[in-house]
């Protein structure tokens, strides 16, 4: 991973560089409400190895990793977290 903008602490852009299997970016924002703040991941990925695809698409599912971070990081503060897709 390659971090492409950094301007911490309400954005951060990564981008995979060995790209054999995968690539893409990943932006991270934190958006401040009135309640605290949102956290909002926008991946822009690719997968290059066709079983890989299958095993995302029928299997794994696009944003199970996403939901499985934005719900460990909510508990890491202490708040119960619902991803939803924009």
């Amino acid at each position: 991973m390659m971090i492409i903008t950094s301007d911490s602490p309400h954005r951060l852009v990564s981008q995979i560089v060995d790209n054999k299997s995968f690539g893409g970016t990943w932006t991270y924002e934190i958006t401040p409400t009135a309640g605290g703040c949102e956290f909002t991941i926008t991946e822009r990925g690719e997968i290059y190895n066709p079983i890989f695809r299958v095993f995302a698409r029928f299997v794994f599912g696009y944003t199970a990793t996403m939901e499985t971070y934005l719900k460990q990081l909510g508990a890491k503060f202490g708040e119960d977290v619902e991803p939803t897709a924009p």
